[in-house]
């Protein structure tokens, strides 16, 4: 699935942080780390690919929808069927079971069919991430390793053809965080998705395709129009300027 955000501002009513993207694209299959400093819009940015949130103006596509023009119901059963997220937070339920949990998009939307299909992947990937002999445990019995291998093995399970991970590796040691990477990186050149990464550990960024760095993306705000083109067309953020990133 290819992803592209045209003209796109972004403010949060409150005020205080304002996001302005001129242009960015995705390709179908690509995998994209995005780094920058903390508060510069990471996470605003992959809210506003995911339909959570909409942007003031411009547009945001994924394939041939415009998310940004579709309803909550709409964006809600979008991200469902078509989008596999990952957060550094895990957002598991704490009353299910780590396999419950892993299912949990079949049973927010019946329409996804939790069949035996669905149960053989959400099985081997539990497998495949090591896993396998924790599912029946709730999440506060697992490790903080196990419990973010359950979120990203929810994230995989109903195939989605965009993973978009904000800090998936953040709370994990090194040797648990290249394991969970190792993984990530396998289910998603298996299934041919597109990956966009928030992190702050530059060690990683070789693995990617492409490094987007929010200070070189993001156009000023405030200064005359704004439309200055310094964003370039998302291609920007080059590994040599990854060590603006700091955290």
């Amino acid at each position: 699935m290819d992803v592209r955000l045209d003209g796109v501002d972004f403010a949060y009513p409150e005020g205080g942080f304002r996001l302005a993207i001129p242009a960015l694209h995705l390709g179908a299959g690509e995998h994209v780390a995005t780094i920058g400093p903390s508060g510069t819009g990471k996470t605003t940015l992959v809210n506003l690919i995911a339909g959570i949130l909409l942007p003031d103006r411009g547009t945001v596509r994924l394939g041939d929808v415009v998310v940004s023009a579709l309803d909550d119901a709409a964006r809600r059963a979008l991200r469902i069927r078509r989008i596999g997220m990952v957060f550094q937070e895990f957002e598991l339920l704490e009353y299910l079971s780590a396999r419950e949990n892993l299912l949990l998009p079949y049973h927010v939307n019946p329409a996804l069919g939790l069949d035996d299909g669905a149960r053989g992947r959400a099985e081997a990937l539990g497998r495949a991430t090591g896993i396998d002999h924790v599912l029946d445990r709730r999440p506060s019995l697992l490790s903080q390793g196990e419990r973010q291998r359950v979120a990203l093995c929810r994230a995989l399970v109903t195939e989605p053809d965009l993973i978009l991970c904000d800090e998936p590796t953040g709370n994990l040691d090194p040797a648990t965080a290249a394991a969970t990477l190792d993984q990530l990186f396998e289910q998603v050149t298996r299934h041919g998705a597109t990956l966009l990464m928030v992190t702050h550990d530059h060690g990683l960024l070789p693995r990617f395709d492409r490094v987007v760095d929010m200070a070189e993306l993001l156009k000023p705000v405030g200064v005359g129009s704004g439309a200055d083109g310094s964003g370039g067309s998302g291609g920007a953020g080059s590994l040599s300027s990854a060590g603006t990133g700091g955290s």
